[in-house]
């Protein structure tokens, strides 16, 4: 006769055996599912492991098969990040395919490609190719854009009356960054000296005037209308000191600049002098400052006045704050300057077509600043000015915010008048009357007990 015990460790054991099969079923359809469809959350407050707006956008759009090879060395750092970025694009975008190749395992394949250094990509599409030597998300994105819209735009930047030129390198004076970062939205930029007898090159995507110090010849002024009146598209950067002739260029067109600067004490940074601004005023309802993910930042920025009445009506898309107000130039900046009230410094305009061609665009901007080596990465400019240029040709695809360039707390900190006030009262007055309130509190009950 059999013990109990021994009869009821042998009935215990079925179900052991089907609950613990059910288990690692479980575990592997978990594991399944994970594999099959992966689930990120990314919690860095620069959002480091997340592509942009932008890079979505432009992989979430592609019509076109994409492969990437990737030589690496074994135990290359750059590695483990070029296969993440890599992930991220592919699940971006079904379209995009990549290899990662071992250059020294290799030779013959590198040698086909003509690779010689670790770390490069190649992207490949349709017959077109774009190498890389130093990939990030921006650089990748822009290769993908080469191969996929192999066409051409050209940027031209005005130069001659003492503009921020595009090969100039200078920290205050220069626009070279602002080149590149055109550039890497795959436009060809060029200088464009004076507006000569044959007008604006034929093949201009837009022309850029970023912040005039001497006026137009009376020629020039008469080309550059026809080029906008013959649906050509032109950015004017204009700040407080730019020449009359430039800011008529623009009143013509129903967006007068005034003489004057803007003075915002409630969003100007912390500590800081009220001209130089965070343009927190944004349109939702433009594409250009819609889709801004930051503010820019203007330093003494030039009030613009839109007309009203029949014809095409600009539309205002960045303003300053509402305690704003506008100083007339060559006055003191605290004497005041009015009402206060949001003041605009950005407008864009779409005209009417004529004989049959394409309607022009202008976009005008208060401030040219913004554009230089020594702003144009921070916060919302690069943004603001790439945007800007692709509205102007008509590549509204293309518009959406990019990675940035520097690292939001560490290498850009921007804090406002009213931010700063309030971490005052935040620190320094709430936080401890709170805790002695709590000190307070826990003595009188002390000493009730």
């Amino acid at each position: 006769m059999a013990r109990p015990e021994v009869t009821r460790g042998a009935r215990r054991l079925p179900p052991l055996i089907v609950g613990t099969v059910g288990l690692i079923g479980c575990a592997a359809l978990v594991l399944l599912l994970a594999y099959r469809h992966t689930l990120r959350v990314d919690l860095t407050p620069e959002r480091a492991y997340t592509l942009s707006p932008h890079a979505q956008r432009i992989l979430g759009g592609l019509d076109r098969d994409v492969h990437v090879t990737v030589f690496v060395r074994s135990a290359d750092p750059r590695t483990p990040f070029l296969k993440d970025l890599l992930w991220r694009v592919t699940n971006a975008s079904r379209r995009v395919r990549y290899d990662f190749v071992d250059l020294n395992r290799s030779p013959a394949l590198a040698r086909e490609y003509g690779i010689e250094r670790y770390g490069a990509l190649v992207v490949e599409s349709d017959g077109h190719r774009r190498d890389i030597s130093n990939p990030s998300e921006g650089t990748l994105v822009s290769a993908v854009l080469a191969v996929t819209r192999p066409s051409q735009r050209v940027a031209y930047f005005l130069t001659g009356h003492g503009e921020h030129a595009p090969t100039d390198t200078d920290r205050k004076l220069g626009a070279s960054s602002a080149a590149r970062a055109l550039e890497e939205d795959l436009f060809v930029v060029r200088e464009l000296p004076l507006v000569g007898p044959a007008g604006v090159p034929a093949d201009a995507t837009a022309v850029v005037v970023a912040g005039p110090r001497k006026d137009l010849l009376p020629d020039e002024t008469t080309r550059l209308d026809a080029y906008v009146d013959g649906g050509g598209a032109l950015l004017l950067l204009l700040d407080p000191e730019s020449p009359a002739s430039f800011a008529a260029l623009a009143a013509r067109r129903g967006i007068t600049p005034l003489d004057a600067v803007v003075v915002d004490p409630e969003r100007r940074l912390a500590a800081g002098e009220g001209v130089t601004i965070l343009v927190s005023g944004l349109t939702s309802s433009f594409l250009v400052s819609g889709t801004l993910e930051a503010p820019p930042v203007f330093s003494r920025a030039r009030p613009l006045q839109l007309a009203s009445g029949d014809g095409p009506i600009a539309t205002g898309f960045l303003q300053s704050g509402a305690a704003s107000y506008a100083v007339p130039v060559g006055q003191p900046l605290d004497t005041g300057g009015g009402a206060a009230h949001a003041q605009i410094v950005g407008a864009a305009l779409a005209l009417q077509a004529s004989d049959g061609k394409k309607p022009g665009r202008l976009i005008v901007l208060g401030d040219s600043d913004f554009a230089t080596n020594g702003f144009v990465d921070y916060l919302g400019n690069r943004d603001l000015l790439v945007n800007s240029v692709n509205w102007l040709a008509r590549e509204e695809s293309l518009i959406a915010a990019r990675a940035q360039q520097k690292e939001a707390g560490r290498e850009q900190f921007f804090v406002t008048e009213t931010q700063g006030r309030m971490a005052f009262w935040l620190a320094a007055v709430v936080q401890p009357a709170i805790f002695f309130a709590f000190g307070i509190y826990a003595f009188v009950r002390r000493r009730r007990a």
